[in-house]
């Protein structure tokens, strides 16, 4: 009976291996589970730093994109809405072909003014549909580059000549280069001089548009005069 009963007991007695088991990981265990975990919180914010990068990268590509479409939409419908006549004081159409250095590269700065039938008329004012708007650069207080305007003049008189006068707003100092030809009904051309006896059947029959904007983006339309598309 002794015996059996040491055999029993026997059975039932732990080793040193499952002693040290039973009271908790070793040190390699805890060091691999640590390396596992360290390369799963790694993984985990890479990629959410990549998608949150990229979601930046897109929303910045949006605002260009909808700048330029607004800036380009403004001037087309300017352009497609130009109005001279020699009987009306004050019309015209100029444009202008610039150039300017910026950080060692060298971007075309062109100027456009005239006089266009998309002035909204303030509720009891004398004013008309006719007024006259422009585009260009003024070079920063700084020195640091370059800021696209837009002039507006409500009132067109013989006692303020064309190109002077109104309210300049600044729109962007985001556009590098502004770049604008104009199509005579046979070649395409860098400036446009209608300052005297300008009539609709001397406005150019199109004109394009090329925006290059700091970020290297280039926006290109092409706007057809309203009343000499078909000419």
């Amino acid at each position: 009976m002794i015996a059996g009963w040491k055999t029993r007991n026997q059975r039932h007695t732990k080793t040193p291996s499952q002693n040290r088991r039973s009271e908790g990981f070793t040190l390699i265990e805890v060091l691999l589970a640590m390396a596992i975990l360290a390369v799963v919180v790694t993984v985990i914010y890479t990629e959410f730093s990549t998608s949150s990068a990229n979601a930046e990268r897109a929303e910045a590509s949006r605002d260009e994109t909808d700048m330029a479409r607004t800036l380009m939409s403004r001037m087309s419908d300017d352009i497609a809405n130009a109005y001279c006549s020699t009987g009306t004081i004050g019309t015209f159409f100029y444009g202008k072909s610039e150039e300017a250095e910026t950080e060692g590269s060298k971007f075309r700065h062109d100027s456009l003014s005239l006089t266009t039938l998309t002035n909204w008329r303030k509720p009891g004012s004398k004013e008309t549909e006719l007024w006259e708007v422009g585009y260009s650069f003024e070079e920063k207080s700084d020195g640091s580059g370059y800021v696209l305007v837009r002039r507006e003049k409500r009132e067109l008189s013989s006692d303020v000549p064309p190109l002077e006068g109104g309210v300049e707003y600044e729109i962007t100092d985001r556009v590098e280069g502004l770049q604008v030809r104009y199509y005579d009904g046979t070649n395409w051309v860098d400036a446009w001089d209608r300052k005297n006896g300008c009539s609709q059947s001397n406005l150019p029959r199109a004109v394009e548009i090329s925006l290059t904007l700091d970020s290297g983006s280039v926006f290109i339309t092409q706007v057809l005069h309203e009343t000499l598309a078909g000419s």
